[in-house]
């Protein structure tokens, strides 16, 4: 299943759908969030994989999947994710913020200094998810999917999410419309007006101040992730300070004003 806006569809994507057996849904106009929650609403069956068209599944993701499905309790997964050798700097430096927790070089070793196989995890990458569809079902709103809301309220509710080595993709091409400084702003601004939902003005200002702090925090993470890659880390440390710094800026005003329009710039 291909949910897209319709223009994005060439001709040569065109006839590989009507070759195959995918069934194109046309999500002109919806926000990220709602082209999942398409996607959701349109499959029968028990288990929905949702992945992003800016990765590759990689050769073991097949086989991931079958041994989450085999796990007991497990309600949503997903697997490391890999950061493409042919990449621009901005594309770079958005996975590192975005993705860096996932990229491999960041998992925890266990104590034989093997990579455990499956772990269990407190969030998921959004660029590739694995869910219950039954369980996800419950936990989505009119917003649609948004991933970090969904795992937060599954875990709190006790539900199991995993982290399986071979559940793994590539990301390889660029999300342009994400490299850029608005959509980062409006990320930032998504993100700490979801978590000031139901905050007093109080703490939603603590929150604001706090945001102060933000680029250095954010920016040391997504550098560490970088730094794991070994490629291009000069080229590409400048953009990740700046991405940061801009998150952190419409986080900030997330909490004190809440979320405005952010969630419709999400294409």
């Amino acid at each position: 299943m291909i949910v897209a806006d319709s223009e994005a569809i060439t001709p040569e994507i065109r006839d590989i759908i009507e070759s195959s057996a995918f069934e194109f849904i046309d999500g002109s106009g919806c926000s990220v969030p709602m082209k999942r929650a398409l996607a959701v609403k349109h499959s029968t069956s028990e288990w929905i994989a949702l992945v992003e068209d800016t990765c590759t599944l990689d050769d073991t993701w097949l086989s991931g999947c079958e041994a989450v499905l085999a796990l007991n309790g497990a309600s949503g997964a997903s697997g490391p994710v890999n950061l493409g050798s042919h990449l621009d700097r901005r594309a770079r430096a958005l996975y590192c913020s975005d993705y860096g927790p996932f990229f491999p070089s960041n998992r925890e070793a266990s104590p034989n200094d093997d990579y455990a196989s499956v772990v269990s995890v407190d969030t998921l990458p959004g660029v590739n998810l694995l869910y219950h569809r039954g369980t996800l079902i419950g936990y989505m709103n009119d917003e649609g999917l948004i991933e970090s809301e969904v795992n937060r309220r599954m875990r709190e509710n006790g539900h199991t999410l995993y982290i399986h080595k071979d559940l793994s993709v590539t990301l390889r091409y660029a999300d342009t419309a994400g490299a850029s400084f608005r959509s980062r702003f409006n990320h930032g601004r998504l993100y700490g007006g979801l978590q000031s939902r139901n905050l007093s003005v109080t703490a939603r200002l603590g929150r604001g101040l706090a945001c102060l702090l933000l680029p250095v925090v954010l920016s040391l993470r997504s550098l560490r992730a970088l730094a794991g890659t070994r490629e291009h880390i000069a080229s590409t440390a400048p953009w990740i300070l700046m991405f940061e710094t801009v998150w952190s800026c419409g986080e900030c005003t997330g909490y004190i004003l809440g979320s405005g329009d952010s969630l419709a710039d999400w294409k």
